[in-house]
């Protein structure tokens, strides 16, 4: 006489077979989850690299007729994140028809005052020098996104002697850029971070 199965055996093979497929899946799984995170790090980096090699295009073409071609202005948020302000003195505007002025770079940080998205923001100030630039009153929906989600930019140049985080002169023998990624959801010590070193011969 023929039985069929009782449902605790059911159960029990069902059980059996899933903790088999987990065992045989994980390493899959795992494996996949590190790809991703290693072409969301990539990401970071190219967006990094990019944005560096854009400030340093605009540093190596800055306008030699101006009195301070190149400003640094060190800042330290709460929590250490470099804010450093990188203006320039370009012909960039000139291009569009209008005075040459200034191009200004720094991080727009996510407050009750701010809607857009913070990142690395990139201003042309047309008919403005680097001295005249007040780059604490800039006007945020006026900026031009570089890179979201950029957490801190620290900025040094090489003068001659030593690195300097606080500049004001012709464009320096060598500039230092260090740049943060992190998303919003991310916690502070996490994300990507970048250095980045260029030199321009005189």
């Amino acid at each position: 006489m023929r039985r069929g199965f009782t449902l605790i055996e059911v159960l029990v093979a069902f059980g059996l077979f899933g903790l088999v497929a987990a065992m045989t899946f994980a390493p899959v799984i795992y494996a996949v989850a590190r790809v991703v995170e290693a072409e969301e790090a990539y990401s970071d980096a190219a967006a990094l690299r990019r944005a560096a090699l854009f400030m340093s295009r605009d540093v190596a073409g800055g306008l030699r007729l101006s009195r301070d071609i190149v400003r640094l202005i060190p800042h330290e948020e709460f929590g250490g994140d470099g804010d450093d302000t990188l203006i320039v003195a370009s012909i960039t505007p000139a291009r569009q028809n209008i005075p040459a002025g200034s191009v200004v770079y720094r991080i727009v940080r996510k407050s009750f005052t701010t809607s857009v998205v913070p990142g690395l923001y990139r201003w042309v100030l047309p008919g403005v020098q680097p001295p005249d630039v007040k780059h604490d009153r800039l006007d945020e929906k006026a900026g031009q996104l570089i890179v979201p989600y950029v957490a801190s930019m620290k900025l040094s140049a090489h003068a001659g002697r030593d690195w300097t985080n606080e500049y004001r002169g012709a464009i320096p023998l060598g500039l230092k850029i260090k740049m943060k990624r992190r998303k919003e959801s991310e916690p502070q010590d996490a994300g990507v971070e970048e250095e980045f070193i260029f030199a321009f011969p005189r």
